[in-house]
């Protein structure tokens, strides 16, 4: 019996469950990708797998609902795959641990996978359905959102017939989303020069931060584990004769990174109490900075062993602090049409150590491409000014508001008949694959939408039962 087969609708969380039991971390989805194939071929409907290991697979139309337009019903198959650092799992290769209390649904330690899992789940108990009514439907589902939205650049859509699509891949019931800010990946990448120190090695770890998306929580203005860790790096150098071993923080660049961890030596001669000293100093200077928008913040320093060790020579340990701390981070610009919106924002979602660089990744997002390039272009500069190899990749367009939608105008309709109430019309500072969807199928008419969750990329990710229950009702009012 599985955990979730108490709970409504019972096929949404019994395909919900399977998923999770299915390895499908970003690059990580040929399992996941295969499962829907096998899916499709165990109940005869046609399918579409590419090389990228995107599916799209087709439902024929209820009795009635033959001289219909199609409708495309899209998500992404893979997940952020984090998990605690004390929790012991492979993620590339063991199944999650789903929890419910009947309300909400999480995972034992890990990320839970609902974005975009719970779109999967419902686009399955729709094609298995014999009793829902709908047109005939064209469901894709795409790899390595995640990771640049890989799988909606290489599809080939030609073969959809559909030009109204519903994208399930947002986080807020009664949220309709029409708008969608572009995007890209930067890459910062310093090259080190090593040396021998001997000394006592210690760790220096930032953790106990809230995190999150680095697109919807970024408002938030939690506190950055990286950036923090570029700080205390930059206090204990200030005054103290220590070498970098390395540095390592973060697990995704479009997540706000929560733990980071920087390893030193401290020579004999150096005096532990001092550097220790600015250590705290900096951590009461930040609890006083982040009391309120992330309260939880907390520097750790743990001895591990003397000897002598491989570390970044001192013009190269100062540089990388210095580049942590000199390129932007975190809002850049608010939306002047648009009250409350981010209009351009970057996150420093990982740091790399390897043997003879340091590399920083983060994700680049704007509503505005002009603010978007104009970011791209100040990081190259400061990057390179540094010395420092810079690279962008994965730029994707934004998704532009539609005057003229006619889906929108059916969508609220319903939703105001079942509810009683207006659905909220909202833009959304985050990338959803609806642009390069409409860059790709002309006339493409785009509503995004999804159930209730909280914390999505993180370890503290929820799924509202209640809310997945009612989104899918409202989805099934929508189809009929």
């Amino acid at each position: 019996m599985g955990v979730l087969d108490n709970l409504e609708p019972k096929s949404v969380f019994h395909f919900f469950e399977e998923i999770t039991q299915i390895p499908h971390g970003s690059n990580n989805v040929q399992m996941i990708s295969d499962y829907l194939v096998k899916f499709a071929k165990d109940r005869n409907l046609e399918y579409i797998q590419d090389e990228t290991r995107n599916v799209i697979i087709f439902g024929e139309a209820s009795e009635g609902y033959e001289d219909r337009e199609p409708v495309i019903l899209q998500g992404h198959m893979d997940m952020v795959a984090v998990h605690d650092a004390d929790y012991d799992i492979d993620m590339a290769t063991q199944p999650l641990k789903p929890v419910t209390d009947g309300e909400k649904i999480w995972a034992e330690g890990t990320s839970l996978g609902g974005d975009d899992g719970i779109a999967v789940a419902y686009c399955l108990a729709l094609l298995d359905s014999k009793t829902i009514p709908h047109p005939r439907l064209e469901v894709v589902i795409t790899t390595n959102e995640e990771t640049g939205m890989d799988g909606a650049f290489a599809i080939d859509l030609s073969p959809l017939k559909g030009r109204k699509l519903i994208n399930i891949d947002s986080e807020t019931e009664g949220v309709l989303l029409t708008s969608c800010a572009g995007g890209a990946r930067f890459y910062a990448t310093l090259p080190v020069s090593k040396v021998s120190r001997s000394g006592m090695l210690y760790d220096i770890e930032v953790s106990g931060l809230l995190g999150g998306h680095s697109g919807t929580e970024i408002i938030k203005e939690h506190g950055n584990a990286n950036i923090l860790l570029g700080r205390i790096l930059a206090a204990v150098s200030d005054k103290n004769d220590i070498s970098l071993v390395s540095i390592n923080g973060g697990v995704a660049d479009n997540a706000i990174p929560i733990n980071s961890k920087a390893t030193i030596v401290l020579p004999e001669d150096t005096s532990k109490e001092a550097a220790l000293k600015a250590v705290k100093d900096l951590e009461a200077i930040v609890k006083s900075e982040l009391e309120i928008k992330d309260p939880g913040v907390k520097f750790t320093v743990t001895a591990r062993e003397k000897g002598t060790f491989d570390c970044l020579d001192n013009v190269s340990m100062k540089n990388v602090y210095k580049l942590i701390l000199s390129l932007p981070n975190g809002i850049q610009a608010m939306s002047a049409s648009v009250p409350g919106l981010v209009e351009t924002s970057l996150n420093l979602g990982v740091i790399v150590s390897s043997d003879n660089e340091v590399t920083l990744e983060y994700a680049v997002r704007s509503s505005v491409d002009s603010s978007k390039d104009a970011l791209l272009d100040r990081l190259v500069y400061i990057t390179e000014a540094f010395g420092a190899g810079a690279k962008i990749t994965s730029s994707y367009p934004g998704w532009p508001f539609k005057s003229d939608s006619k889906l929108r105008e059916h969508m609220i309709d319903v939703f105001k008949k079942m509810y009683g109430r207006e659905p909220r019309i909202e833009a959304l500072h985050a990338g959803v694959e609806c642009g390069l969807f409409g860059q790709k199928l002309e006339g493409l008419d785009c509503i995004s939408i999804g159930p209730d969750m909280e914390g999505v990329h993180t370890t503290s990710e929820k799924l509202s039962v209640a809310s997945a229950a009612r989104t899918f009702e409202y989805l099934c009012e929508v189809l009929k």
